[in-house]
């Protein structure tokens, strides 16, 4: 007799009605729950193997030693992992028994041991004893689909589909589409899913999922025709009006798609599924007037989300509108008190309005891990503008980084902070030492790269240049700043103007490269391509470094008077500007 048997003997009765009550009720643990863990090297998922319905025609089960011993049999091998042993187990007590629920988890455990003949014998079983089982229907439609017999699956799923109700077919077969995609082709998964469809012409949920399908497919006709029937069939579906103008978007067809939208809001004002999809799309494109419009009504017919107010500063901060931002950032505290990424925002508006006490406040507020660095760093720029360098370095020596990327920006950052304030040597050493650790870091190699051009050391910058470009070629900072330097410091003059030609093409409106297109050409001796591509460079950016070099170039053309225009102006937005100072005495003197 083996040990197991022994042991299955030796317990009192009490104790085997016990463990068979559980062993059963284990068998329909799944009751109403899926999951979508992976369970076999398969790729096919327990949900797409089995899931288990309410008990249903029980048999009444004579608890006999045999059957205990057979399930405690079971499982104790399920806690050894010995998954060929406990299906064999459960099998002979699921055919024993004629139990559905046995034969559920038969089925699933079979799926698990990767002994699909298994399960679709036991979902077969499972079938014949509920009859009316949706999810043993299903079931065995997948199994089948998996062992690539999709056109007898379907005769499974159909049946599926017509036990369930209008309200969950729509579910039903988005879950037998992904699984046909999953495991089948996708022209096949196409043309099963239509014989399906066809079954039920005047069901909108149905050609939703239809449409569902096709669209993931790229069949873009079938999910146009089968959507259309959608709204033919029921023209209030806010969901299938969503998925329309989506898919239309998909197909870059844009205009249509704000057309259709325009017209189902007009029908249907109180839209706010479809508004807000609308909204997201004019933000997403930059049209910031036609968002802010949709966000005000949807703020208006919903005035506890945060959503509306948070999009519609966002919105204002764009348009320079600082004050109307902060009114609707005030409005998302108000719903959402620990909304740190409001907090974050008014720290940003105080900033730019130069109320430097109050961006402090709002950045020390900031708790939310998610938002904690982002303010702390931004914080450090404010303090530095305040307090000076020092101060900087000290707040930013209390940052604490959770992770490398983190320790990456505190190191960039304290790098600046470091040449801002005159330490060139030591954010030399800073880089390098972290270029010892991460020596093919483009970051860090730019930075040095920076330094090196800040000392005049050509040598030092083409090299780390040189790798940066070896490991990313079309790095078209690198590219800028290699040439801008050798069109600054040397008179190699047309190797500087092929680097940033390159850097150009790849960022024709960047303005920090238009500066350096015109920078070179007027090291070239040519003034009007110079002062063409300096003008679009300070109309995009107005930027000190910018201006230094358009003066510069309308003084070297015989141009004084707009020289000095320009100059004006600069030297008014930036008084504290070094160059701008010293080429000041240039234009006094024209």
């Amino acid at each position: 007799m083996s040990l197991v048997r022994k042991f299955c003997q030796a317990i009192s009765t009490f104790v085997l009605l016990a463990l068979i009550s559980a062993a059963l009720v284990s068998c329909a643990g799944n009751t109403g729950k899926k999951t979508t863990t992976d369970t076999s090297s398969s790729g096919i998922s327990e949900a797409e193997a089995v899931s288990q319905a309410p008990p249903e025609n029980l048999p009444n089960v004579e608890l006999s030693p045999d059957l205990m011993y057979k399930l405690m049999l079971s499982d104790l091998a399920r806690q050894q992992n010995n998954n060929d042993l406990a299906l064999a187990a459960l099998v002979d007590s699921a055919i024993e028994t004629r139990d559905p629920r046995l034969a559920a988890q038969a089925t699933r455990l079979a799926v698990i041991a990767n002994q699909f003949a298994t399960a679709i014998q036991m979902s077969m079983l499972w079938l014949e004893l509920s009859p009316d089982n949706i999810d043993a229907y299903q079931t065995l439609g997948n199994l089948l689909v998996v062992e690539k017999r999709p056109e007898q699956a379907l005769v499974y799923y159909s049946k599926a589909l017509s036990h369930s109700d209008e309200e969950n077919r729509s579910l039903l077969l988005k879950q037998i589409s992904s699984t046909l995609i999953r495991y089948g082709s996708q022209a096949q998964a196409l043309t099963l899913i239509e014989k399906l469809a066809t079954e039920y012409p005047d069901s909108a949920d149905v050609a939703l999922a239809h449409a569902s399908v096709a669209s993931k497919l790229k069949d873009y006709d079938t999910a146009n025709t089968a959507i259309d029937r959608t709204l033919a069939l029921d023209p209030d579906s806010d969901e299938a009006a969503v998925f329309k103008f989506s898919l239309l978007v998909l197909q870059n067809k844009d205009s249509e798609a704000e057309r259709f939208a325009s017209h189902y809001l007009k029908k249907h004002p109180k839209s706010v599924v479809l508004r807000s999809v609308l909204a997201r799309y004019y933000l997403e494109s930059n049209k910031l007037d036609e968002a802010e419009k949709e966000y005000l009504i949807i703020h208006r017919q919903d005035e506890t989300s945060v959503i509306a107010p948070m999009a519609l500063a966002l919105i204002r901060i764009d348009k320079k509108k600082y004050d109307d931002a902060t009114v609707y950032l005030e409005k998302v505290l108000a719903l959402q008190s620990n909304n740190d990424l409001a907090r974050v925002y008014l720290g940003d508006i105080a900033a730019l309005q130069k109320r430097l006490d109050d961006a402090i406040q709002w950045y020390r507020s900031v708790t939310d891990t998610e938002q904690l660095f982002t303010a702390r760093l931004r914080l450090v720029d404010v303090v530095l503008k305040r307090d000076g360098v020092d101060a900087a370095l000290r707040e930013l020596e209390a940052l604490h980084p959770v992770s490398p990327h983190q320790q990456l920006d505190i190191i960039l950052l304290k790098n600046e902070l470091l040449i801002e304030g005159g330490r060139e040597d030591e954010a030399l050493e800073l880089v390098t030492s972290a270029l010892s650790d991460k020596p093919d870091d483009i970051d860090l190699l730019y930075a040095r790269a920076m330094i090196y051009a800040g000392k005049e050391d050509v040598a030092g910058l083409e090299k780390d240049l040189l790798r940066v470009l070896e490991i990313k070629p079309g790095h078209a900072q690198s590219l800028n700043a290699y040439g801008f330097t050798l069109a600054d410091l040397t008179d190699r003059y047309q190797e500087a103007y092929s680097l940033i030609s390159a850097a150009h093409k790849l960022k024709p409106n960047d303005p920090f490269i238009l500066d350096s297109m015109g920078w070179v050409e007027f090291r070239r001796g040519n003034f009007t391509e110079a002062e063409g591509y300096l003008r679009k460079a300070l109309d995009k950016r107005n930027d000190p470094e910018i201006a230094y070099h358009l003066t510069e170039v309308l003084l070297a053309a015989g141009k004084p008077r707009e020289a000095k225009k320009v100059w004006s102006k600069a030297s008014k937005d930036f008084p504290d500007d070094k160059k701008l100072q010293m080429v000041g005495q240039k234009v006094s003197e024209k």
